[in-house]
């Protein structure tokens, strides 16, 4: 049985769509660059241990696609031997002994269904041809112009010899292939569907009509059409589906986006997809869930990049960003409908990875913790049994019921009271240096209000000072973001793209950048995929 597990590279919508029962008919369409050709060539390898294929490619070199798809070239190569095979085949026959052959043809096919009538023999499938030799016909008879030449002249010893070429012999291969595949469904990608058009001077709908009538509804056939320009065209009407490849900028980066228009007789749950084309594959990436992978047991220290910063946790961001920079401040971003989820895991991995080292740690949590679950990760995955030496997290008191020894209640009526380095330093004395403070301004401006960032400044400036480090939580709502912005060393800005949670660098400026979990030998490891 075929595998059927999706790699995560395309959409599940559209290989199911393909898998389904019957023929169908794809349309991929957008600008220059946009990852049609990708798209088409990684259908055929998904699909490749259950449906023979025939790519043809009118626009891209061979060598561009066999250097991107190695395994591309076996599979040309098969093709152009059938093609040539095909075509020397006709030129032997004299064009009065092709027509005659043409009748036997039909002689011999009528005889051979009378005998399987009549000893019951289950027919050979054949492929229904009907629309092609319609539009072969009115070729021939001048209704429609082709300059693809029937006839070829050729010098053999300085005599010219008159060859007959097949008519329209790309088209005529992808029937004959289908044919020879019978009943299994083949997949056929013609690339593109336009520069198909001008090699044969027939118009883009005609050939589409005539495989869509005979393929795709009569001869249980997937066929992808790549078109070369992404607006609406009467092309459109003729699919079954329609996949769009959209690029947009944003604030200077780069989005790709995929786009399901159409998808007939399918149930598409999601129709926008981001995705990458990096190492020259494209990768769909899946909205964001915190609730399929297994949850870390341990955490391992993660190396530092240098003397003058400390690791933000991650390994992966520590090698775009260059880790946090000691007597400087992080502004962390939090854009709109980012899960909280999200920024919980962020935040809890730089806590831990910064107690896994015995560091001074400062918290005002942009949110409501559980104290009893934040213990047990510190003490487990780190290996602390006295938290509170390492670890001061400032409450108002307000979260009733919940108790912890490194949890410091404070007043809640000024900032530059409550928040005095002098004093925590003293309290986390038994820490190692650089310390780090976490501070959630929306939370702060919620317990101060809205003016609170000069009353926060001194503390902020204090640890400055002592080549510490200020790691800054803030969004779009907080009023104290432009300040933060202006203030920060360094500055990461999380988003959330259609469903889609992304990371970039506003200083120093990066691409966006796709953030994956995954869990290996209990330890949570991030993977930054850039969006390319």
């Amino acid at each position: 049985m075929a595998d059927k597990v999706n790699t995560g590279r395309i959409p599940r919508e559209i290989l199911d769509f393909f898998r389904s029962p019957g023929g169908h008919s794809l349309i991929i369409k957008g600008d220059a660059g946009t990852g049609k050709t990708t798209l088409a060539l990684q259908l055929i390898e998904e699909l490749a241990t259950e449906q023979p294929e025939y790519y043809l490619s009118m626009r891209v070199s061979d060598e561009a696609l066999f250097r991107q798809f190695p395994w591309l070239r076996e599979k040309a190569r098969r093709n152009e031997i059938l093609k040539a095979g095909k075509a020397f085949l006709r030129r032997t026959v004299p064009p009065e002994r092709d027509e005659l052959d043409a009748k036997r043809r039909e002689e011999m096919r009528v005889t051979k269904d009378l005998l399987q009538a009549l000893t019951d023999e289950p027919a050979s499938p054949t492929v229904v041809r009907t629309e092609l030799r319609k539009l072969e016909g009115q070729i021939e008879a001048g209704e429609i112009s082709s300059d693809d030449d029937d006839l070829e002249l050729c010098t053999e010893d300085g005599s010219i010899v008159l060859e007959m070429g097949t008519m329209l012999p790309e088209l005529e291969l992808a029937y004959d292939i289908v044919e020879n595949n019978l009943p299994t469904k083949s997949l056929i990608v013609l690339d593109s569907i336009e520069a198909l058009s001008e090699n044969y001077g027939i118009p883009a709908q005609r050939i589409v009509t005539t495989l869509q009538r005979d393929l795709v509804e009569h001869s249980n056939t997937n066929i992808a059409y790549v078109l070369e320009t992404s607006g609406k065209s009467l092309l459109d009407y003729l699919g079954d589906g329609i996949i769009s490849m959209v690029n947009e900028a944003r604030s200077g980066r780069r989005l790709r986006m995929l786009v399901i228009e159409k998808m007939r007789g399918a149930s598409v749950q999601r129709w926008k997809y981001l995705f990458t084309l990096q190492d020259g594959r494209l990768r769909v990436f899946e909205h964001d869930s915190y609730d399929d992978i297994a949850l870390p047991t341990k955490h391992e220290p993660v190396p530092e990049s240098g003397p003058g910063h400390i690791s933000l946790g991650f390994a992966a961001l520590d090698k775009v960003m260059g880790g946090a920079p000691r007597s400087g401040l992080l502004l962390l971003e939090i854009g709109d409908n980012v899960p909280q989820d999200m920024v919980r895991w962020f935040e809890t991995n730089l806590v831990l990875d910064q107690l896994s080292k015995r560091r001074g740690l400062v918290w005002f949590p942009q949110h409501s913790l559980d104290y009893a679950h934040l213990d047990k990760q510190i003490r487990g995955m780190v290996g602390l049994d006295r938290p509170s030496d390492y670890l001061s997290v400032l409450d108002t008191g307000k979260q009733s019921g919940q108790e912890a020894a490194f949890v410091r209640v404070i007043e809640g009526e000024d900032a530059m009271h409550d928040l005095r380095w002098d004093q925590m330093r003293y309290q986390l004395s038994g820490a190692k240096g650089p310390y780090v403070g976490i501070l959630g301004f929306d939370a702060i401006e919620d317990t101060y209000g809205r003016n609170a960032m000069p009353r926060v400044m001194p503390f902020i400036d204090s640890m400055r000072r002592g080549q510490n480090v200020i790691v800054a939580e803030a969004t779009s709502i907080s009023a104290s973001l432009s300040q933060l912005s202006h203030q920060a060393k360094m500055h990461l800005k999380l988003e959330s793209i259609d469903g889609t949670v992304l990371i970039c660098g506003q200083k120093p400026f990066t691409a966006y950048y796709h953030m994956e979990r995954r869990l290996d030998g209990g330890v949570l490891k991030p993977v930054l995929v850039p969006l390319l």
